[in-house]
């Protein structure tokens, strides 16, 4: 803990407050206890407090200054900084602190100043340089970090601390070439593991893989457990195609707990979109999946993962098992509900669904993520009007969050239409397009219901153009806009747009078929409209076009 550290270099600290009396020593360690467990707002007003009752707290200022650079409060935190530099002006952490701060408010300069004096104050301060040299990178003044590194070398000695830092330095100064060979001059009198297996990383991206193994085993050669070289090793195996050697390598990798999860998240990701990989050797990147699930068996994310991928291999009971599990396990946490409800989403499993929404909704009150999943259960049960109010509770809870007002704004005028109230959905879509005017699924499916209404068709036509416009390769758009110009007596233009839907999906969908053939029928090309009704009958009896089928032979029978 910072505070052991602190007492350690500023013993001071420790008599603090005998002015003061006893309840303000308490008071402080109160405070601490506060800031310790993350309780930021507590911890400001005792600190203050202690400050207020003992004038002498240097520390009180210094931890306030911490606080407020936590709540992205430069400006206080630099008053308070300052404040326990006047009370303490031998203090190194109160000034770093302060070096700090003006980082945060970009003043470079000012950070620079500080950290400059610091190391002159303190030359066997490593860090004091680390610092120094970083701004000076960020600043672009090469020269001036390299001078820092050369003092460094000098009162410190050269080590793989110091080389990396030059190697850094020259890679951000251009100078890649320089950067390498300077390493492996290093590397080759002072070898580190790490040294190793950065000189192994860069061949590697060169795509010398044979003399990146040289490193990776000279770092494991040091270090038989280094996991950045064998990983590195591990993928120059998987470009050779050697796959006995690089299962061998990866498999310790992701049982490795003090691997950082999200990295394995990401490279496993990566490897499963390669599905001819994936399916060659099945058995193998099962194990990978089950040594990650089992070095971090409670990371939410790794179990999601591993789910996703227990789905795709046909073994959904598994998966839900998975989140079941983790949701046992962290019932309060809310990605572990989201993520459970997400797979069970995907499974179309909607009476579950609704009971696990309304669970979640008992512990995160009003969440709108937990009352879409529920939404949309109602829905696919056939609870239309349950569903209508669900997203009705939605808009309650959502202002300010424009993208999810608007999208439940056209879900609640669909599922409005459907129950029949047709003014009322059309009020939606108007409150949609008000607050979004390009919205295209609000108006397209508002152009549309208005063409089935037969009424204002060119305002219809004003906005499903918009739809065109905006995605002219939407097969739905196209459909709908040519359906209004078919609507309006344009029965070429609309057979021209039909046309361009076709290219674009339209001949899977016997909706869009059975307008087509709509059209046709209406361009006198009789033969041809009966060919894409029967095709749009096939694809979908439940529309009864086996029976329009026969209503127009007999209109031309007639």
């Amino acid at each position: 803990m910072l505070i052991v550290t602190f007492f350690a270099l500023n013993p001071s600290i420790m008599l603090f407050g005998q002015g003061g009396g006893q309840s303000s020593f308490a008071l402080y360690l109160e405070a601490i206890k506060s800031f310790n467990q993350g309780n930021l707002e507590l911890a400001e007003r005792q600190f203050s407090e202690v400050s207020v009752k003992d004038p002498a707290n240097d520390a009180a200022n210094y931890y306030l200054a911490k606080i407020y650079a936590k709540q992205n409060n430069p400006v206080k935190a630099r008053e308070a900084a300052l404040a326990a530099i006047a009370k303490d002006s031998s203090n190194l952490w109160y000034k770093m602190m302060l070096a700090e701060i003006y980082k945060i408010e970009g003043n470079t300069a000012e950070a620079i100043k500080v950290m400059d004096r610091l190391r002159v104050e303190n030359p066997m301060r490593s860090e004091l340089y680390d610092g120094l040299i970083e701004l000076y990178i960020q600043e672009k003044e090469f020269a001036k970090a390299e001078e820092v590194l050369k003092d460094i070398e000098k009162n410190i000695g050269v080590n793989e601390g110091t080389a990396l830092t030059r190697f850094n330095l020259m890679i951000f100064d251009g100078k890649q070439e320089q950067a390498h060979k300077y390493l492996e001059e290093f590397d080759s009198g002072f070898g580190t593991p790490r040294t190793a297996t950065i000189l192994g990383d860069n061949y590697a991206m060169q795509r010398e893989d044979s003399i990146a193994e040289v490193f990776y085993l000279k770092a494991l050669a040091i270090e038989p457990t280094y996991v950045p070289a064998s990983f590195g090793l591990a993928e120059v195996y998987r470009v050779r195609g050697q796959y006995n050697l690089y299962f061998e390598r990866m498999n310790p990798f992701l049982l490795d707990t003090d691997v950082n999860p999200r990295m394995k998240i990401d490279y496993m990701r990566q490897i499963l979109t390669n599905n001819r990989f994936v399916q060659t050797f099945l058995p193998q990147i099962d194990t990978m999946m089950q040594n990650l699930y089992f070095a971090h068996p409670g990371d939410s994310a790794i179990a999601f993962t591993h789910s996703l991928f227990l789905v795709q291999m046909g073994r959904s009971g598994q998966a839900l098992e998975v989140l079941h599990d983790n949701l046992t396990n962290y019932p309060t946490n809310r990605e572990a509900h989201r993520q459970y409800l997400s797979l069970i989403y995907y499974l179309g499993m909607w009476e579950p669904m609704e009971v696990k929404s309304r669970e979640a909704l008992d512990i995160f009150k009003n969440d709108t993520d937990f009352m879409q999943f529920k939404g949309i259960a109602q829905l696919q049960r056939g609870n239309r009007a349950e569903a209508i109010k669900s997203f009705k509770e939605i808009l309650k809870y959502s202002k300010g969050d424009s993208t999810t007002t608007v999208n439940t704004l056209t879900t609640i005028g669909d599922l409005t239409y459907q129950e029949g109230n047709k003014k009322e959905a059309f009020k939606y879509y108007q409150k949609t397009i008000k607050m979004e005017p390009r919205h295209l699924p609000a108006l397209n499916n508002y152009a549309y219901f208005l063409s089935l209404e037969g009424k204002n068709l060119k305002k219809a036509e004003r906005m499903s153009k918009v739809t065109i416009e905006e995605e002219p390769d939407n097969a739905t758009y196209l459909d709908t806009y040519a359906w209004i110009l078919h609507k309006m007596g344009k029965h070429a233009e609309a057979k021209t747009v039909l046309k361009r839907a076709m290219v674009y999906g339209g001949k899977e969908n016997a909706d869009i078929l059975d307008h087509y053939a709509d059209v046709l029928f209406a361009l006198k090309e009789h033969d041809l409209a009966f060919i894409y009704w029967d095709q749009a009958a096939k694809l979908d009896p439940t529309l009864g076009i086996a029976e329009k089928i026969q209503k127009r032979k007999s209109e031309l029978n007639k």
